[in-house]
């Protein structure tokens, strides 16, 4: 017995000694990657061009097609990746000899293993993906080794087989200095979501419930709608948010089982699907109204109700509380300076630092009301009250309608002084309302 235990505790030991050494040598003390790309006009264009392009390709009926993707739209997609997470700075080079993709990224640890460094090289091929040997720090790993981890990864995660299927699909891959090119051979079946599969997907999400309940939705939802129905087409989204917050408070002072932060999700979530786009109602269950009255009404709400006597603000401070409760602070910020970045081009109505506030107002909101049961409970007082202008500062002196010319003249990048000035500015006008000092207790 007593050398069954130990085998059993030497086996533990030399189990956690050498996950502790694969820590060490996985993690580095400097950075390898320095970020070069930053969003801007060109970036956005860029990364925009090459998502469109993605995806009416994966449309066609044609079974056998090819993706290109040229440096400045790697660069864009770099570019807006550091943007929404500062932590990873990425850099992907195209040659003639293949793709060399390189990545750092800060984590919150001691300085002696603070950065995890990523390298993998992928070679033109004939015969599907190739990936040529991967460094994680420290640790090399061959591309096979790699792609095997990844395949065992997604079978258990995601779905049996789907990663096999997957890489399956690329025949070939041509790398120039210029543009690297997947061939491909789509399979229509593994593209198209099957009935079952969707259900299956839904049963998932009722279950996990990542979102919230459902049901504490849906009372919202009917609570907003009902409300809704009696107003005036042209009122400030500031209306709508006091009756909710308003409610979400005196349910959490009726019982304990209300939590404010699970209640103010909810509000939020429920006004997100109101005032936004019904897609967002797939994240969550089954929350809205059909009836044709309430249709025609939630419809003409969503293009004339306003904030700051303006339809655009209110839209980037919907979207932006939605960006924030299914993703995170971060990327809703960035998100919304690539949509700004993209009216800088031709045909587009400009960069607008009024439309940048409205976004990260909306960001704040969303994190501020569910931050913690404290800061929610104290959220709800504010919000039951909240008029248009205590949700949103004035706008005047921001500058709007910039093009490209325009912008790099005055601000140059997204790093410049400037630009900072203006961010530190805006958030500072946020810092002016009651609500958004919570976010900076």
């Amino acid at each position: 017995m007593k050398v069954f235990i130990k085998s059993v505790l030497f086996i533990i030991v030399a189990l956690i000694i050498t996950s502790l050494s694969l820590i060490y040598l996985a993690l580095q003390s400097n950075q390898a990657t320095v970020q070069v790309n930053q969003i801007n006009a060109a970036s956005a264009k860029h990364s925009q061009q090459l998502v469109q392009r993605i995806i009416s390709t994966l449309k066609q009926k044609n079974t056998v097609t090819s993706i290109s993707i040229n440096q400045h739209e790697v660069n864009g997609l770099t570019a807006l990746l550091h943007r929404a997470f500062p932590i990873v700075n990425a850099e992907v080079r195209l040659s003639k000899y293949g793709a060399a993709a390189e990545a750092s990224v800060e984590l919150p640890l001691p300085s002696f293993i603070k950065y995890l460094n990523v390298n993998a090289y992928i070679s033109p091929s004939t015969e599907g993906l190739v990936i040529d040997e991967v460094s994680i720090g420290g640790l090399n790993v061959s591309g096979e080794l790699f792609i095997s981890l990844l395949r065992i990864a997604s079978d258990h995660f995601v779905k049996e087989q789907l990663a096999d299927k997957a890489l399956a699909m690329i025949t070939a891959v041509d790398i120039n200095e210029e543009r690297l090119i997947a061939h491909l051979s789509l399979d229509n079946e593994l593209l198209a979501m099957k009935k079952d599969d969707a259900s299956l997907l839904m049963s998932i999400r009722d279950d996990l419930a990542l979102f919230g309940n459902v049901e504490t939705i849906s009372f919202y939802y009917q609570s907003l709608s009902e409300f809704a129905v009696k107003q005036d087409k042209n009122s400030s989204i500031a209306l709508y948010i006091r009756h909710l917050f308003d409610l979400a408070n005196a349910r959490s002072s009726i019982s304990n089982k209300y939590l404010a932060v699970k209640e103010n999700q909810a509000a939020i979530t429920a006004l997100i699907i109101y005032f936004g786009a019904d897609r967002f109602e797939l994240l969550v269950g089954n929350v809205i109204i059909r009836e044709q009255e309430q249709l025609v009404v939630r419809n003409r709400l969503r293009r004339h109700t306003t904030l700051q006597n303006r339809a655009d603000l209110q839209k980037h401070f919907i979207y932006s509380m939605a960006l924030q409760l299914f993703s995170t602070h971060g990327a809703s910020d960035a998100i919304g300076e690539f949509k700004e970045f993209l009216d800088t081009n031709s045909g587009g109505s400009g960069f607008s630092f009024a439309d940048l506030q409205a976004d990260r107002a909306g960001t704040r909101l969303a994190m501020i009301v569910t931050k913690s049961e404290q800061q929610a409970k104290r959220a709800q007082t504010i919000l039951a009250l909240v008029t248009d202008e205590q949700l949103l500062p004035s706008i005047e002196g921001l500058q709007e309608g910039l093009n490209e010319d325009s912008f790099e003249k005055k601000f140059k990048d997204v790093k410049s002084k400037d630009y900072q000035q203006t961010l530190k500015d805006i958030d500072n006008r946020l810092k002016s309302l009651p609500v958004y000092q919570l976010g900076w207790e």
